[in-house]
């Protein structure tokens, strides 16, 4: 049993130990040692093999501070403990602290377990911790314990929601605590920030004169990389008078379909939607009207449709801070036709016009407008047609003089339904259904234009009419012509068989818009001359 002066010697060691709590680092090398675990000048007084470090923990996790000291033949008679400041944690393998999270690691192969082990850090257990031995000369190394604490929202303002009216200003203030400290980082659901940015790190966020644009739910985020961020929402809504946007300004329907009609409506708080034509409402409890909403997305729909439900129908939006109007045009004609050819035709002097055009109506007529693409234009003077003016047109030919503005284009009319042989206009060539009209909602066409100057540009132009009128002009379409003739394929026949009749005639004639009136005359004298050139040809050869 130790004697009382033993035992306050060994009290005053073992206040004179200080630990540490982290440590990172390695210890000596043992070949430093010549093969043995300790100094040959240390034979008789044990050292540490461990380096002071600071540890950064996360709160809860469980922290290993290490403590390991060369073994000497009196290793027995000096006394180890921990401290953390004046209080003692453990005296050799005792454990001196009452707290039940720090306990002196077990004994391993045989040696004595001197690593402090502390379990659920709290942030309380942050400081240093000495790992201390009492010899002559007091000898401790310190390990640094820091408990990281995951970033906490702990104030946001507004709290939940706020609502103000357009124009207003807004200002979100959020803050935060955490070990480090974190950022804060403000932005909205599902959309960018008003600003343009997805994010921005401050605590303060302020919008001036918020608009509709402004609504929507606002994120502030703390993180300082230590466990899950903490976020936090605000939800921002601006009051403001409903706001229509017109999906489609004008809808083409036919008699006997369907047709429907929507509008998108902004609007806070909701408001009410109705539909007006020629500003009568319409009753949309009847199975030929019927209202739908989807969202912000409000529709009228319209079935059975009846020449007397075509014309101009508004969208009319109300809540308490005031109304707004948007105009739609339901009608019957075609839509804008749309070109679907090629830009660079396969031929000098001839291009294949082609296009789609949408009508729930057939197709009665189309006009195809084209000219040779000029940087200089010569304008027609104090004369400038309106769209219903520029055209002539009548059972086929180009038509020269038609005017879009002040620019010269020619013109050809296209009945849409003619004899189940190609149609020959001036220097065109009509390709069609020669089954006539079919019931169906997109139509296409072609035009085959001859006599064109070989690699030139051209811009061309269409419209198309049914039952209830002209539809919009397309935009125009620019091609051009091939400077090469493209290399022909061997025909079967000999070269001077090589046209049809009419062909020949147009080589002899020409096929020009100032020549059109040959076509009778040249193709009888064709006829006439094939006649003879056939004879001529068999009489030879025989």
């Amino acid at each position: 049993m130790m004697d009382k002066g033993a035992r306050c010697c060994s009290l005053r060691l073992i206040s004179k130990l200080v630990l540490i709590l982290f440590v990172q680092g390695s210890a000596p090398s043992l070949s430093h040692y010549g093969g043995r675990n300790y100094l040959d000048e240390d034979k008789y007084s044990p050292g540490f093999l461990t380096l002071g470090q600071k540890y950064s923990i996360a709160l809860g996790s469980t922290v290993v501070l290490p403590c390991k000291i060369n073994e000497t033949e009196r290793s027995a008679q000096y006394v180890l403990a921990w401290k953390r400041g004046i209080a003692v944690l453990t005296a050799g393998t005792i454990k001196v602290t009452v707290n039940p999270r720090i306990r002196l690691m077990p004994m391993v192969q045989s040696q004595p377990g001197y690593n402090l082990e502390i379990q659920d850090v709290h942030i309380g257990d942050a400081g240093d911790y000495i790992c201390q031995i009492g010899t002559m000369e007091v000898k401790e190394i310190v390990h640094t314990l820091e408990v990281l604490v995951p970033a906490k929202i702990d104030y946001i303002s507004p709290a939940h929601q706020v609502d103000v009216h357009k124009g207003a200003r807004v200002r979100l203030e959020c803050r935060g605590s955490g070990n480090p400290m974190p950022r804060i980082i403000w932005s909205r659901r599902n959309k960018l920030l008003p600003t343009g940015d997805a994010n921005l790190t401050e605590s303060v966020f302020e919008m001036s004169h918020v608009n509709r644009h402004s609504s929507g739910h606002y994120l502030c985020t703390a993180d300082n990389r230590v466990g899950q961020p903490d976020t936090r929402e605000v939800a921002v809504n601006v009051l403001h008078v409903p706001e229509i946007e017109i999906e489609q300004q004008t809808v083409h329907s036919g008699v006997g379909h369907e047709a429907q009609l929507t509008c998108i409506v902004h609007a806070e708080p909701m408001a009410n939607v109705v539909w007006l034509k020629e500003m009568t409402e319409v009753d949309t409890s009847t199975k030929h009207h019927s209202q739908q909403a989807h969202g912000n997305k409000h529709s009228l729909i319209i079935r059975n449709v009846s020449r007397f439900d075509f014309g101009n129908y508004t969208c009319q939006a109300s809540n308490l801070l005031g109304t707004d109007r948007g105009t739609l045009h339901l009608n019957g004609l075609p839509s804008i036709c749309h070109f679907d050819s090629p830009i660079i035709s396969n031929d000098r002097d001839q291009y294949n016009v082609t296009w789609s055009v949408e009508s729930y109506s057939p197709i009665e007529e189309y006009r195809l407008f084209f000219r040779l693409q000029s940087p200089t234009r010569h304008a027609l003077d104090n004369h400038i047609f309106s769209h219903s003016e520029f055209a002539t047109y009548g059972s086929g030919g180009y038509n020269p003089g038609n005017y879009f503005g002040d620019d010269l284009w020619e013109s050809v009319s296209i009945p849409h339904l003619v004899d189940n042989i190609d149609g020959v206009y001036g220097r065109g060539m009509y390709h069609h259904n020669p089954y006539g009209y079919q019931p169906e909602v997109i139509h296409r066409a072609s035009f085959q234009l001859r006599n064109l100057r070989s690699g030139s540009n051209y811009e061309a132009r269409v419209q198309a009419r049914n039952s209830h009128g002209w539809n919009q002009l397309s935009s125009i379409l620019h091609f051009s012509t091939r400077t090469e003739e493209k290399e022909q394929e061997p025909s079967a026949q000999p070269a001077v068989h090589g046209f049809s009749l009419l062909d020949k005639s147009r080589l002899i004639f020409g096929s020009g818009a100032n020549s059109s009136y040959f076509h009778k005359t040249s193709y009888l004298c064709a006829l006439t001359l094939g006649l003879i050139v056939s004879t001529f040809v068999k009489m030879t050869t025989f």
